[in-house]
């Protein structure tokens, strides 16, 4: 394999890895590196324009890189930023976001952060075992590396994964969510396991096979939200007040509201104090959920519901990653709301969808809410208004 000497790391890509330039021209993405470092690295995938490489030692560490407080930092692919100071890594993932738009033609408001720590922020985590014993796959592998703790993960939640793995002798996957008054669900893919006891979670699907409670309710400044072991939900329990409270904030009152990609009704119980909202969900698990706690959400999918929409004066959507279906943009464009709340999880696909809108709106509120400290992953929170 090609050795890089003297690598020097300038920038920093999304997805994690520190970005390098070979004497030939090429790119290098090295993971566990930061700007301002001098590295060593070992190329594992070449291409024309690029190459992959792993990190052989530091020759010259950045002002920017810190000791990670956990010990499994380094292997585990959990936390990929966590040698990077805090400040350094809010401003990445800032200039991440600019760089997705650095082609959008008008200019972007002062970015507002949210920050968060990085210690038991997570109320929902996935884990591996084997044999009983819980871990995290190394980056990029299926190598596991087991772990007794995770500072990133609620303690008490992360305890009770431990415990459950060990107590069944589990080999497979736990995935589990556990809320403010501390009543928790876990999902199980078991290729063995030896049921014991499942009395670490009120509420248990094992292979299909469900014991005690199958949903939950967080609590939130608007109003309960209902999660089941499939439903989406925000990670970070620091956060997600502000978050929701915040995305509410920039709705005007008094709206006639269409909202898409509305899960269970996270935003939808708060934008029922803004207006008249119109709702809907694809999934039904969540749309079911939502319903049963009163909130106006069909199941059906955001292009076919814009269909039967003549007009609103506000749309706030909250898609998954892949960002909005073209044909929710079109619709959009059609509808011509007064005002589009946009919730991003993803930088590129949420600059896509605001260039394809930029010729009838304009950006005049952004955020950016830190929900994966340690992490590459970022939310944001838009305000569009329709140019006059």
């Amino acid at each position: 394999m090609e050795v890089i000497n003297n690598l020097e790391i300038t920038d920093t890509a999304y997805g994690g890895a520190g970005v390098g330039r070979s004497g030939d021209g090429r790119v290098i993405f090295v993971h566990n590196t930061v700007e301002g470092d001098i590295v060593n690295a070992e190329i594992y995938e070449d291409k024309k324009s690029f190459a992959k490489a792993n990190l052989l030692n530091i020759i010259k560490p950045s002002v920017y890189r810190i000791k990670p407080e956990c010990e499994n930092a380094i292997h585990c692919g959990g936390c990929p930023f966590a040698h990077i100071d805090y400040e350094a890594q809010l401003n990445i993932k800032k200039r991440i976001i600019l760089n997705q738009l650095r082609k959008y033609k008008h200019e972007i408001p002062n970015i507002n952060i949210f920050k968060s720590s990085n210690k038991g922020y997570r109320l929902r985590a996935t884990a591996r075992s084997k044999e009983g014993r819980i871990g995290f796959y190394a980056q990029g592998t299926n190598k596991l590396i087991y772990a007794d703790n995770c500072p990133a993960i609620k303690e008490s939640l992360f305890e009770k994964m431990k415990n459950f793995a060990c107590d069944n002798n589990l080999t497979g996957e736990i995935y589990a969510i556990e809320n403010d008054e501390n009543i928790s669900l876990a999902s199980i893919k078991s290729e063995h396991i030896n049921i014991k006891n499942t009395l670490y979670f009120e509420g248990c699907n094992i292979d299909n096979k469900k014991y005690g409670i199958s949903s939950m309710n967080f609590n939130t400044p608007y109003g309960a939200v209902p999660v089941t072991y499939k439903s989406f939900f925000q990670a970070n329990r620091y956060l997600l007040n502000d978050f929701q409270k915040y995305a509410i904030s920039l709705v005007s009152d008094h709206m006639d509201i269409v909202e898409l990609y509305a899960g269970a009704g996270f935003f939808t119980c708060g934008l029922m104090q803004k207006g008249n909202v119109q709702a809907c969900e694809s999934e039904q698990i969540s749309s079911n959920l939502g319903r049963k706690l009163g909130y106006n959400i069909k199941t059906m999918d955001s292009g076919k519901f814009l269909q039967n929409i003549k007009k609103c004066d506000t749309i706030f959507l909250d898609p998954p990653r892949d960002g909005a279906d073209k044909k929710v943009i079109e619709a959009i464009k059609r509808i011509k709301p007064y005002e589009i709340i946009y919730v991003s999880c993803n930088p590129n696909t949420l600059a896509r969808d605001i260039i394809r809108l930029e010729d009838s709106y304009k950006t005049y509120e952004f955020s950016m809410f830190d929900m994966y400290p340690d992490t590459y992953h970022v939310e944001s929170v838009v305000r569009l208004i329709k140019v006059k």
